[in-house]
């Protein structure tokens, strides 16, 4: 698959998610089997601005390529701005964010809300494209609700504008993520543009992303939510997609796993905001041991990473 001049050896890619989608997060799922993954939403205001915390944030390496940051907003200036930003920084594309549903960014006219504005999603997307060199993406969603389906029109607007490709999570905005998604709305976009469509919504095990495929013919799908502790999802898709099943990871393996991503945001955060979130980032790939409970209760009183490391030992080392 190609999306503008970069090639991505495969549809299975990585959603973005935030407060997930970190450098030491995006290295593990690569690794794991990701053709393509992309940073969290990071508002372009702040982006354009160079705000420390945004360049933090599209944090990158070569090891990750190809790779997407995204960015969200509302003025086409800006957007363009941070746009360039992106490109200066490393990533192999742009990805513009049209879907989140998250109130504070709808109240603002950013994000999800544009999905009731084909023509400003044009205009955006035009001014990005003409700002840089690297391909420009677009996450979008179904439409503002159930009664009002844009995502087709948009779709049409922006590849006419240039851009190389679209991910479209299959719920409208109203829905957030609530209810199953509508894998046709997929299906119709496809039908509808020659540039590569990407689906997302309710892949969470192997069989799902399969059916997805196959009934939304869609390029690829990416994964977010059901890659959370479970880096082997992209491989066991991949194995599906031939006819092989592959067996579930050790605990061994998946201490592993654990282990380099929290080691990671060690060095990524620092040691007390890595703490904080150690709880919630270890209990992921913990949930399938059969002594889960008592790991969650021991992670709450690790003081540091030697103290995480022996807790893995005990609970993932056979």
């Amino acid at each position: 698959m190609k999306i503008g001049s970069v090639r991505v050896a495969h549809g299975l890619t990585l959603a973005p998610m935030e407060e997930h989608t970190n450098p030491p997060f995006r290295l593990l799922m690569k690794q794991y089997g990701a053709s393509l993954v992309c940073t969290e939403r990071i508002d372009a205001c702040d982006v354009a601005s160079r705000d420390r915390r945004a360049l933090k944030l599209l944090q990158t390496s070569s090891q990750e390529s190809p790779r997407a940051g995204q960015i969200s907003g509302a003025d086409p200036h800006e957007l363009a701005e941070a746009a360039r930003v992106v490109e200066e920084l490393g990533f192999d594309m742009v990805d513009l964010n049209f879907e989140c549903p998250i109130r504070r960014l709808c109240q603002r006219g950013e994000g999800g809300a544009l999905m009731a504005d084909p023509e400003a999603i044009e205009r955006i997307t035009a001014a990005v494209v003409k700002a840089v060199s690297i391909p420009v993406t677009l996450k979008l969603r179904s439409g503002p609700d159930g009664d009002r389906e844009t995502v087709v029109e948009i779709a049409q607007r922006v590849e006419a504008q240039g851009a190389g490709g679209l991910i479209v999570h299959a719920r409208s905005v109203a829905q957030a993520y609530v209810g199953g998604p509508d894998w046709n709305v997929v299906a119709r976009v496809k039908s509808a543009v020659k540039i590569p469509v990407i689906g997302s919504g309710g892949v969470r095990e192997p069989v799902d992303a399969v059916r997805f495929l196959n009934e939304s013919g869609a390029d690829g799908v990416a994964i977010g939510r059901g890659c959370l502790g479970n880096p082997w999802l992209f491989q066991q898709i991949r194995a599906l997609t031939t006819g092989t099943q592959l067996a579930a990871p050790s605990a061994s393996e998946r201490g592993r796993a654990v282990l380099q991503l929290v080691e990671g945001e060690f060095r990524y955060y620092g040691a007390a905001a890595a703490q904080r979130r150690l709880a919630r980032t270890s209990c992921y790939f913990a949930k399938h041991l059969p002594d889960f409970n008592t790991f969650r209760d021991a992670i709450h009183k690790v003081r540091d990473l030697p103290d995480f490391k022996r807790l893995v030992r005990e609970h993932f080392v056979a």
